[in-house]
């Protein structure tokens, strides 16, 4: 993706070029909801009179929906479906008057975005922000139907007003998979905390195998963020606890003997 998309564009650089009609694919819910809120400030000053985006995020599906705004017309919505609203009624959006149903469209996280297919000469964005891994930055880029509608740009700021981190290196996935399964094989030994030897091959829903976990959901498969449990555990994290493995002091679950020292090497790599 970095090669076929070389210029990465800085977050106000991006914000001179954009237009409300451009969608924004993200990686994370945070970045993505932060852009939002910067870019509807933007939208208000730079384009009072266009239509603002709203993306509609139901509990319940196939049913007739009052759009907001003042003729509060209905219409049968699925998820992630976009009308189009005023500045003012975008605003009593957010204020809360429509309900919890509806959110800013400008950006979509990269997963939500399956299926879509965006017609030129709409453009879409790639916030390259822990877009490291080969199926993200496919799904992302394959979204559209020209090359040229494609562009590249860094994260939005924080909400502190710090500045957002410069783009990733470029990434090789070939020499990070031969690192990561040279490393893994060090470990091949070691039993789980689970007391299930991890299986380091892949077998087609053999829950022994090792799967690769985020200690803290909202946030990316990052540094200080991952570990390595069974796919049994992974599945089961979140509908019981987990009750026969290993739990650090951080809540993380790691199988038996392997450091979480050891586990940061491992993923240095990535």
């Amino acid at each position: 993706m970095r090669k076929a998309l070389p210029r990465c564009r800085g977050w106000t650089d991006f914000v001179d070029d954009w237009q409300p009609r451009d969608l924004i694919l993200v990686t994370r819910k945070a970045p993505r909801d932060q852009a939002q809120k910067l870019l509807f400030e933007h939208h208000k000053e730079a384009f009072p009179d266009e239509l603002v985006p709203l993306l509609y995020r139901p509990r319940l599906q196939n049913v007739l929906v009052t759009i907001p705004g003042p003729e509060m017309a209905k219409e049968e919505l699925v998820l992630n479906d976009v009308v189009e609203v005023s500045v003012e009624t975008a605003q009593e959006v957010l204020d809360g008057k429509w309900g919890q149903d509806w959110a800013l469209g400008y950006a979509l996280t990269v997963h939500s975005s399956q299926g879509l297919t965006i017609k030129d000469p709409q453009k879409v964005w790639i916030v390259d922000d822990y877009i490291q891994w080969s199926n993200l930055a496919y799904l992302a880029v394959s979204r559209v139907q020209y090359l040229n509608q494609l562009a590249r740009c860094c994260p939005p700021p924080d909400t502190d007003g710090r500045p957002p981190p410069p783009p990733p290196p470029a990434y090789d996935e070939a020499v990070a998979r031969k690192n990561i399964g040279r490393k893994i094989q060090s470990y091949q030994r070691v039993d789980a905390s689970c007391n299930i030897e991890l299986l380091w091959c892949y077998e087609p829903k053999d829950t022994r195998q090792f799967s690769v976990d985020r200690i803290d959901n909202a946030k990316g498969h990052i540094r200080n963020n991952v570990r390595l449990v069974c796919l049994e555990c992974n599945r089961k994290r979140g509908a019981a606890a987990l009750t026969h493995c290993e739990t650090t002091k951080n809540g993380g679950l790691l199988p038996g003997n392997v450091s979480a020292g050891q586990l940061q090497d491992l993923f240095d790599s990535i």
